[in-house]
C-alpha cells in the first residue's frame, strides 16, 4: 500500500512513519518534510496519527510505573466506550479530534496491552539471550527495529523477529534473493552499519553490488519494488557496482550530494564529518545534484575518470586517477600528493584508531605512498622518513608530538 492510500491506522502501525515521530534522522526528516509538501491533502491525517503516537510511547518504558501505563490506558478505553465524555484527559492533545481518537483506540487498545506484556518479558530476557552491542561491532538494523550483530566469521541466514528469512550471509558478505517484489508495495528497509576498522560487502536484491568502508552507514530496500526508482541512502563511503536497468534508475541519496545511475561502477564518499561529498565513475555514465535541490538546477553528467565534488554549495567535476578512490575496497591506502591531516582521518577509520596531532605544521605537508597489509607503526615510521616527528601509543590513542632530532 502506498502512502498515498494510508488511513490514519496505517501510519500509526508504519514503523519508518514511527521513526520519524519518535527518533528522526536526518533521512526520515528529508523524507517526510518532501512527503508532506507534495501531499498537503494528507497534512491532517498524519497530525492526526502523529499525535496518537505521542500519546502512547514513551522514551523509556522502564521508567513508566505500570499504574501509570494503566491509567493512560483506562483513558483510551473510557474514551472509546463514552464519546459523549467531553471531560476526558486525552482531550489536553493539541489537533487531536474526539472521533479520530475513538476509531483510533478501538483498533489499538489490545496492542497497547499486549505490547506492555511483550516488552516487560523481552527486557527480562534481553541480556541473556542478547550479545552486547558495542562500537566495533557490524550492525544489521532489520526492517522490524531489531538489531542483528554480524560475526564476518559465519555464514548463516539472518531472520527477523517471526523467524521469516531476511538474508543469507557468507561471511564478509550479506546476499538478498535476486528477485524484484512485483507484489510488495511498500519499500522495506534495512540498515548496515560498519564500525571503524572494518568493511563489508552486500548484493542486493537486483544484484548491484556494495561495498561499504569504515565507518559508513547504508540504507537500502529489502527488495526493489517493480516499477519504482531504487534508492539507497549513504553516510560515509562505498563503492558501487550497479546493475543495468534503464527502467529503474538508482539513485545514492546523500546529505549533500545525489547521485543517479542506470549501470555503472562508481564511488561515493559522503561522511559527515569531512567537508566534502565527492563521486567518482569508473565506467558507464552518472548525473550528480545537490540533494533537496530547491533551485531546480540541472543535472551534471560526468564520463569515466571525472570526479564531482561538491563543496560550499558549489558542485566542480576534475579528471583524476580513479585507482586513488577505490584503491579501499581492495584493502589498500593509497596516498597521491595528501595533506597529513586527510591521511589522519583515513588512517584512524582503517585501524579504528585516534590520532590527535599536537604537530600543527605537519597538517598541510602533502605524502604519496601505498599501503597493504602495513600496521600502523610501520606506516607511521615511513612518514617520519621525510619529516621527523614523534609519536606515543596508549591504548588505541596515538599522540604525535614534535622530537629534537
Amino acid at each position: 500500500m502506498k502512502y498515498t492510500d494510508y488511513t490514519e491506522e496505517d501510519f500509526i502501525i508504519d514503523e519508518y512513519f514511527q521513526k520519524w515521530i519518535l527518533n528522526p534522522d536526518e533521512m526520515t526528516l528529508n523524507f517526510w518534510e518532501n512527503w508532506i509538501s507534495e501531499h498537503p491533502e494528507k497534512k491532517e491525517i498524519i497530525e492526526s496519527a502523529a499525535n496518537f503516537i505521542r500519546l502512547t510511547q514513551f522514551n523509556d518504558l522502564e521508567e513508566l510505573p505500570e499504574k501509570s501505563f494503566d491509567v493512560m490506558w483506562q483513558n483510551i478505553v473510557q474514551e472509546r466506550n463514552s464519546s459523549e465524555n467531553s471531560n476526558s484527559k486525552l482531550h489536553i492533545v493539541s489537533g487531536f479530534r474526539k472521533n479520530h481518537l475513538l476509531k483510533v483506540a478501538a483498533v489499538f487498545i489490545g496492542i497497547i496491552g499486549t505490547a506492555y506484556g511483550v516488552y516487560q518479558y523481552a527486557s527480562m530476557q534481553q541480556q541473556e539471550e542478547l550479545p552486547s552491542i558495542t562500537d566495533s561491532n557490524i550492525i544489521l538494523r532489520l526492517e522490524d527495529g531489531t538489531e542483528q550483530i554480524i560475526d564476518e566469521t559465519s555464514s548463516e541466514i539472518i531472520t527477523n523477529a517471526k523467524g521469516k528469512k531476511v538474508v543469507s550471509q557468507k561471511q564478509n558478505m550479506l546476499i538478498y534473493e535476486e528477485e524484484v517484489a512485483t507484489a510488495q508495495k511498500l519499500v522495506k528497509y534495512n540498515e548496515l552499519i560498519i564500525p571503524y576498522g572494518k568493511k563489508f560487502e552486500l548484493k542486493l536484491s537486483d544484484g548491484s553490488r556494495v561495498v561499504l568502508n569504515s565507518g559508513s552507514k547504508l540504507r537500502y530496500p529489502v527488495a526493489f519494488v517493480s516499477g519504482r526508482p531504487r534508492n539507497v541512502y549513504l553516510d560515509g563511503e562505498a563503492y558501487f557496482t550497479v546493475e543495468k536497468d534503464e527502467t529503474r534508475p538508482f539513485t545514492v541519496i546523500t546529505d549533500q550530494m545525489n547521485t543517479r545511475v542506470y549501470g555503472t561502477k562508481f564511488n561515493v564518499s559522503s561522511y559527515k564529518d569531512e567537508n566534502n561529498t565527492s563521486t567518482v565513475l569508473i565506467e558507464g555514465s552518472v548525473g550528480v545534484y545537490k540533494a533537496n535541490n530547491d533551485e531546480g538546477a540541472k543535472t551534471i553528467n560526468i564520463v569515466p575518470g571525472d570526479r564531482a565534488t561538491l563543496e560550499n554549495g558549489t558542485i566542480a567535476v576534475d579528471q583524476v586517477d580513479v585507482k586513488k578512490y577505490i584503491a579501499w575496497a581492495e584493502g589498500q591506502l593509497f596516498f597521491v600528493d595528501d595533506e597529513f591531516e586527510v591521511i589522519i582521518k583515513e588512517l584512524e577509520r582503517h585501524f579504528d584508531i585516534v590520532i590527535d596531532n599536537q604537530v600543527e605544521q605537519l597538517n598541510k605537508k602533502r605524502y604519496t605512498g601505498t599501503f597493504t597489509k602495513e600496521s600502523i607503526d610501520q606506516i607511521l615510521k615511513v612518514f617520519q622518513e621525510h619529516t621527523p616527528f614523534g609519536y606515543q601509543v596508549n591504548e588505541n590513542t596515538i599522540t604525535i608530538i614534535e622530537t629534537n632530532d
